[in-house]
């Protein structure tokens, strides 16, 4: 339709009756203003920019047309093709790929191309939708190009380089890509390559090609799409070498992983990664990234790609002497509470190295993981191996390990009984007290939902995770006495809680009571309504969280000597037999070994490697050998200690190597494992190593002998500096003190009433140690000096019952404290 003339014929009678309309609207006004005109100010088309249709398809176009002001019009429009032998539309705006029969029901195929559609109505023309007609599209392929003049980057591109990838389609057989009109892009991991479209200068819309920015490491898979059929194919670019071999196909995306974290304290290049400070002096820890490309985050002066934002996972092994701020990505400031603390960093899946536990296509055999390296390691030499392509964690070469000094933290104390666990809640009641080492009274009762039968703070201190065998629960007791429940159910999850993960986000329960007997793994970032994984595992009783969170062991099965691994990112592997029923389990401070104590027939502390889940090597005797320690007795207690030096000597009067330093408590003494990590063998991200450390010419375990005769240990606690050991043991009213300066037993800090331990935890800094005691006290020792029982805190009794927890009985010894937890 042409433009509006005054007086002219191009007048329609819809025209003619908007006009009469807006004169009666003034007349009716009463005044001489003129209202809004209703003359439409646009007319708008969707689909709108371009869309595909296949020859003989339909697509329905619909406008609407609107005043300057944005008021809607009801009024008649003009659809049009700029070229009726490609493409026709009905009155109501039904394009036909072809041409229309007379009575607008069945479309022809006409001709292939690109038209132009057109919306008119009231003088008015909508911006024109471009309409792509082709033949049916059944594949498409997107393959890497090389441009002219720039060299081939390949296998993998470091983070800010790009390569430009095109799609192609095809109609049985016959390339139709001109036809197709603009793909859309996209990618499987979208955090690791941003996409970005090439225009047309003819019609200012994407290509058929693509820019593929390198972001985060790990792989992808990337997309196009057309005419409502994707891509199934994806290939790297091949090229050429000087012998003119062509390159291997590699069917993914990568963003250069990470090969190796290094991390110091301060200033980058200070080799500090230790501190001993007093509480509140801000630490700052740095950490230098390299990728498999020898592209590092340090600043060059060639020009070249420096890594920054890298998103590594930041983790402390007690937030509650040092807590990780939220926002760390290559460096992370805190400051630290008294205490001793590992700080270190991973490029831990699913948010670095992204693609885990992926291994792609055309690297999925050794030939081909040969074939690759002996490629791209001879165009680029610090290029070591295409294994390092397949994303894993990697992990720090150490941690930062660092200690605090200061005044002794107050402690935040749980207190209950375990007396009617076994009993519903309309028969029985429990209530707990939440107290303060500040004050040293117990408080006001708080009633629980259900008969608790053991309890767990998370690493933070910001929840306790408590098992029941009529539904665990979470609690936050800081809720306690306010309006606010201090309580969530997990619903139908019952059970022991076994461990809890170090951002306090999942916790591991066992119910060996009911059949069939389940591991129950609970998800609690949506707090309010948490998410559980049943998981088939029988008698499953020690478990342990990575500190990345990436893996979670869990012992069980038969005699609980087997090994299960548990990962969001990927299915339950296992079972993996142990030598013997596990007793303990830790990781190492960087997170890259999990440590399991064995008991049984020979006893022994095994290290697995994190990211492939074998058993890890000493990598110090030449060749390496299984990481295999064996130990003198059956373990019942371990811990893995922050990487601190330690001061003194073994009962046998040698030095303690420095390392990471695992304490493995038996009925008469402690065996301590000495290691420390090595980087990966050449070519690989995965496994790092182990080497492990004695200076004991006969034991590979280092042996402090307590001299106390068979003991039933209930805990024990190290001191910041690990020189002071703290036994306490329920066979005794006296809390053992070993000092490892003098090598011996120093003595012993006597409970009160001659109290034997029911259970005891421990402040952070190990300045005090509670005790639920026999006679029904709670304990507050202090560590200081010599140490001394300082206060016994008595609970009085519920109303209507002669007992502090439970209400099923009148008497005062069959619901007794026997169950404490101190805030991290």
């Amino acid at each position: 339709m042409g433009r509006l003339r005054s007086g002219g014929p191009g007048i329609t009678a819809t025209l003619a009756a908007a006009i009469f309309s807006l004169g009666m609207l003034a007349a009716c006004g009463g005044g001489t203003k003129a209202g809004a005109p209703l003359f439409p100010g646009r007319v708008n088309l969707t689909p709108t920019v371009n869309t595909s249709m296949v020859l003989g398809g339909t697509q329905g176009f619909i406008a609407s047309v609107q005043t300057a002001s944005g008021t809607t019009l009801n009024t008649t429009v003009t659809y049009s093709s700029s070229d009726t032998s490609i493409l026709n539309l009905s009155a109501n705006g039904v394009a036909c790929a072809g041409h229309w029969d007379a009575l607008f029901t069945t479309c022809t195929p006409g001709n292939v191309g690109v038209v132009q559609v057109t919306a008119s109505a009231l003088g008015g023309t909508s911006v024109p939708t471009y309409v792509f007609v082709h033949p049916a599209v059944d594949s498409i392929t997107v393959t890497g190009i090389l441009p002219d003049g720039v060299p081939p980057q390949e296998p993998c591109l470091s983070q800010t380089q790009f390569m430009t990838l095109e799609a192609h389609a095809f109609s049985q057989g016959n390339d139709v890509t001109a036809s197709v009109g603009p793909f859309t892009w996209s990618a499987n991991n979208a955090s690791v390559v941003n996409l970005i479209p090439i225009n047309d200068t003819a019609y200012n819309f994407p290509t058929s090609q693509v820019k593929a920015l390198a972001l985060n490491p790990g792989i992808a898979h990337i997309y196009a799409t057309a005419s409502g059929v994707s891509s199934t194919t994806f290939q790297q670019p091949q090229y050429s070498n000087s012998s003119s071999q062509l390159s291997p196909v590699l069917d993914f995306f990568s963003t250069c992983p990470i090969q190796s974290i290094d991390l110091e304290l301060g200033t980058v290049g200070s080799a500090q990664t230790s501190f001993l400070v007093t509480k509140g002096t801000a630490q700052t820890v740095n950490a230098t990234l390299t990728d498999i490309m020898g592209v590092s985050s340090l600043p060059n002066t060639n020009g070249g790609p420096v890594l920054s934002k890298i998103p590594l996972n930041w983790t402390s092994s007690r937030p509650g002497v040092l807590a990780i701020p939220s926002g760390c990505l290559q460096s992370c400031s805190a400051s630290p509470q008294p205490g001793s603390v590992n700080v270190t960093a991973s490029c831990t899946p699913p948010s670095c190295n992204v693609g885990f536990p992926e291994i792609p296509d055309s690297l999925s055999t050794p030939a081909q993981v040969d074939a690759c390296t002996q490629f791209f390691h001879a165009q680029f030499p610090t290029f070591q191996s295409c294994q390092q392509l397949i994303p894993v964690p990697v992990y720090a070469s150490t941690a930062i390990s660092g200690t605090a000094t200061g005044d002794p933290v107050a402690g935040n104390i749980f207190a209950t009984s375990t007396g009617c666990a076994q009993m519903p809640p309309q028969a029985c009641t429990t209530s707990a007290y939440y107290l303060s080492t500040e004050k040293s009274v117990a408080g006001g009762e708080n009633p629980l939902p259900t008969a608790p039968n053991s309890f767990l703070f998370d690493p933070a201190g910001a929840k306790i995770f408590m098992g029941s065998e009529f539904g665990a629960q979470t609690i936050n007791p800081t809720n306690f006495g306010t309006s606010n429940s201090p309580f969530i159910s997990l619903g139908t999850v019952t059970g022991t809680i076994l461990a809890a993960s170090n951002n306090g986000l999942f916790a591991v329960y066992t119910d060996t009571l009911h059949t069939p007997n389940q591991v129950y793994v609970v998800n609690l970032t949506n707090a309010n309504a948490p998410s559980t994984t049943a998981l088939s595992i029988t008698a499953g009783d020690v478990a342990a969280f990575s500190p990345d969170g990436l893996k979670t062991y869990i012992m069980g099965g038969p005699a609980g000597s087997s090994l299960y691994i548990y990962s969001t990112l990927q299915s339950l592997q296992g079972p993996i037999a142990l030598a013997g029923p596990a007793r303990a389990a830790g990781f190492s401070p960087n997170s890259a070994f999990g440590f399991i104590a064995e008991g049984g027939s020979s006893p022994n502390v095994t290290a697995f490697a994190t990211c492939n889940n074998q058993v890890a090597t000493d990598n110090g005797t030449g060749t390496p050998v299984p990481f295999i320690v064996p130990l003198p007795a059956s373990p019942i207690l371990m811990q893995v200690l922050p990487n601190v030096h330690i001061d003194g000597r073994d009962s046998y009067g040698y030095p303690i190597p420095d390392g990471i330093h695992i304490f493995v408590l038996d009925s008469t003494g402690f065996d301590i494992v000495t290691a420390t990590v090595v980087s990966p063998n050449s070519g690989t991200l995965c496994p790092q190593g182990l080497v492990l450390h004695s200076n004991d010419p006969v034991r590979k375990a280092q042996r402090i002998e307590l001299g106390q005769g068979t003991m039933q240990p209930i805990n024990f606690f190290a001191s910041p500096d690990g020189t002071q050991l703290y036994v306490v043991n329920n066979s005794s009213s006296t809390i053992l003190a070993y000092n490892s300066i003098a090598g011996s037993v120093i003595g012993g800090i006597e409970l009160a009433n001659d109290a034997n331990p029911l259970s005891a935890d421990a402040t952070i800094d190990t300045g005090v140690i509670m005790v639920a005691g026999s006679d029904g006290m709670l304990h507050q020792v202090s560590t200081s000096l010599t140490g001394a029982d300082l206060f016994q805190i008595p609970f009085p009794n519920l109303p209507n019952y002669l007992n502090p927890f439970c209400t099923a009985f009148s008497g005062t010894g069959a619901c007794a404290l026997n169950a404490i937890a101190v805030k991290p």
